[in-house]
């Protein structure tokens, strides 16, 4: 015969299954008590106009998705856990032997706790590409951090534009630091530059452009960018994939470089590179933008970010 404690409860079958003890509420596991754990979080409302789709079914399971494509807020009635994926807008493209412009950081969490009430969403700009030097190029701009609440995923680094010595001879231009670094350009005198770094493992890092006039690609969400090679543009490194939503969509792919034949964008949204004129990256996939060969025109620019919130329903 089972004997109950003061302030403990017992299933049907006579097993002890919860209990305060000193004015704390704990469970019992089958093997020892401790604190209850959170269910899915309870979400009652937002701002900021995100997609939502109520009542999807993956895998025998049903979800409320919210997609936010735009910074706003989420409002969380019953603290408990959720589902995300958070990512970093892409860096820019450089300019003049440009390089590509890192993807975004890539931040995906099977299990985020979150407390009641309300919590902030942003949604990170993308970066602008490198704009016209003229005779000296310039590297593209770092893309903007995502968060919902304390999770954060950084901006991608911008990809490196030539630059010119006191004696005018084209130097090579480093990639920048990110979430994926974004690549080096090309260049014609002294040594190659580096690919900006990617912070680890939420990308990765930049490609290294060469002297051949040609930037690199910069990394992506899975892949790092690639060196350029004589006269061609790296690529970008590849996104990676995610079935939240229910379907699998790659996302935070690298911009490729520029150079006399562009190097193509990562998959997952990255921009390509080219001679005169690059591609901006996809909005919304944190992808980087292309980089571009002449000194006198604009870097492709990074994509936005996006935040998806999944809870079951």
């Amino acid at each position: 015969m089972t004997t109950l404690k003061f302030n403990e409860w017992q299933d049907v079958g006579g097993t002890p299954v919860m209990r305060i003890n000193a004015g704390v509420l704990e469970v019992w596991d089958g093997s020892a008590w401790g604190l209850p754990t959170p269910g899915a979080a309870v979400i009652s409302s937002t701002t900021g106009a995100p997609d939502i789709t109520p009542g999807e079914v993956i895998d025998g399971v049903t979800y409320d998705i919210y997609e936010f494509k735009g910074s706003g807020s989420i409002t969380v009635d019953t603290a408990g856990f959720a589902e995300l994926l958070v990512i970093g807008a892409g860096g820019g493209g450089g300019e003049g032997a440009g390089a590509g412009g890192g993807a975004g950081g890539y931040l995906p969490v099977a299990s985020a706790y979150f407390p009641a009430g309300t919590h902030t969403v942003t949604v990170g700009a993308g970066g602008a590409g490198g704009t016209s030097g003229f005779d000296d190029g310039n590297p593209g701009n770092n893309g903007n951090t995502s968060r919902i609440g304390d999770f954060y995923a950084p901006g991608g680094g911008g990809g490196g534009g030539l630059t010119r010595n006191s004696a005018g001879l084209a130097l090579a231009g480093y990639g920048l630091n990110g979430g994926s670094g974004g690549g080096s350009s090309g260049f014609s005198s002294g040594s190659a530059g580096t690919g900006g770094l990617g912070f680890s493992p939420l990308g990765n890092n930049g490609g290294q452009g060469l002297f051949s006039g040609a930037g690199a690609g910069g990394g992506g969400a899975s892949a790092a960018g690639a060196n350029s090679a004589s006269g061609t543009g790296g690529a970008g490194g590849a996104g990676s994939a995610s079935s939240i939503t229910g379907s699998s969509v790659t996302r935070a792919g690298g911009g490729g470089g520029g150079g006399t034949t562009g190097g193509a964008g990562g998959t997952g949204g990255g921009g390509a590179g080219g001679s005169v004129s690059a591609t901006s990256a996809t909005v919304n996939t944190g992808g980087g933008g292309g980089g571009v060969s002449s000194s006198t025109q604009t870097g492709g620019a990074g994509g936005s970010g996006i935040v998806i919130v999944r809870v079951v329903v």
